[in-house]
């Protein structure tokens, strides 16, 4: 796999790939047979609620695979079936690199897996080293633990220990998103491959709730995919603020008092509805809001309500839907987003669903300060505040 990489790579590419062969082999000779560590957490769990809560976990997640296979038709092979212990708390950091007055990424391509707007690193020191480094060329950046990935099955996906110990709910989710990118994967289209596998974990987990009666833990999911949905619909006129912004004629200077506008209106209307946009859970993402944050999400969301939408056309049927999804792999990239973006209202069905169930109405957060920045006329006002008031209809800018 080194060799295949370094063919034609330059030197800090060079150093970069050896950096992931070396990160992808630690991980890969790691592994261990989740049977044989719960034989050995055996003798030790009595005395060790560590011990005992990696025990439990192991076995529930060897539960979960089989549920997937027969009920989500989702196949596990051999992946996660061993165990890793990794001894820090993400597997990998991703950087996020966006232009400071643009929500375009930069993008990194690889052999085979496509071009990405994210690059992963097994090293965080050396992450947040190369977001300085970009951040110097002018780019704002984004760097996140990630607690799994997968290899698409070149290699035997291991559970590690950043994720096995997770609620179990969550757990589940997480199992049944990684392996669903073994189903349908399109090299390069991340919002595609991730928007899928974000719909095949959640309803995934609804149908394994349902399956063991977990009524209440159901609703709490609900609850907290609602939060969820208000808080992506917050970022999503914040995105359409800022692409406005991004997008006008005027000069970068006027740019970057709008755009600090924007984020503060976003950041205080977040502050305003705090308590129904997830009671605090949301704060550290919202403390540094930037481009390249704003983006890192839209990657895993954008396309989850169509995902929804053809998940009902099958009448829930994951054989029928798995077919259906990778039909849509065949077609070109603006051909497969219009399939999935067609006939789905801009909030995400499938989370709205998901709320309407809880509350039976639509209940959207409505930020005031936002949408004086989506009006012709009050964003030519925000522009003459920023160059003096003219009012005279000349702007800076080209």
């Amino acid at each position: 796999m080194l060799a295949l990489v370094l063919l034609g790579t330059g030197c800090q590419s060079l150093n970069y790939y050896s950096h992931a062969a070396l990160g992808q082999l630690r991980v890969l000779t790691g592994r261990e047979p989740v049977e044989r560590v719960l034989a050995r957490l055996e003798a030790e769990r009595a005395d060790d609620p560590q011990a005992d809560l990696l025990y439990q976990r192991l076995k529930f997640s060897q539960e979960v695979l089989e549920f997937a296979e027969r009920e989500l038709a989702l196949d596990p092979g051999d992946r996660y079936r061993t165990y890793v212990d990794l001894h820090r708390p993400a597997v990998v950091w991703n950087v996020f690199a966006v232009p400071e007055l643009s929500l375009t990424p930069y993008r990194w391509c690889y052999p085979v897996v496509g071009c990405a707007p994210y690059r992963g690193y097994f090293d965080r020191e050396y992450a947040e080293r190369d977001a300085r480094r970009l951040e110097q060329q002018g780019y704002e950046t984004f760097v996140g633990g990630v607690a799994a990935y997968s290899t698409l099955g070149w290699f035997a996906d291991p559970l590690l220990s950043s994720f096995v110990t997770w609620p179990e709910p969550d757990l589940a989710a997480l199992l049944f998103h990684e392996l669903a990118h073994g189903q349908a994967w399109v090299p390069g289209d991340v919002a595609f491959n991730e928007s899928f596998a974000t719909f095949v974990g959640r309803q995934g987990l609804s149908a394994w709730l349902s399956a063991h009666g977990q009524v209440q833990v159901e609703l709490d999911r609900l609850r907290a995919l609602s939060e969820r949905r208000r808080l992506l619909d917050l970022l999503g006129q914040t995105r359409k603020a800022l692409r406005q912004v991004y997008t006008s004629r005027f000069s970068d200077d006027v740019k970057r008092r709008l755009k600090a506008d924007v984020l503060a209106a976003a950041s205080q209307c977040y502050v305003d509805h705090r308590e129904r946009l997830g009671g605090g859970r949301f704060d550290p993402l919202m403390a540094g809001l930037n481009n390249a944050r704003l983006v890192s999400v839209a990657t895993y969301e954008d396309l989850v309500p169509g995902f929804a939408r053809l998940f009902e056309s099958v009448d829930g049927s994951w054989h029928a839907f798995f077919e259906r999804v990778r039909a849509l792999t065949e077609l070109g990239p603006g051909e497969r987003r219009a399939a999935l973006l067609e006939g789905v209202e801009p909030a995400s069905r499938y989370q709205q669903v998901a709320h309407d169930r809880e509350h039976g109405r639509a209940d959207e957060i409505h930020c005031e300060a936002l949408s004086r920045h989506l009006f012709d006329g009050e964003f030519a006002g925000r522009i003459d505040d920023h160059v003096g008031g003219r009012g005279d209809g000349q702007h800076e800018g080209a």
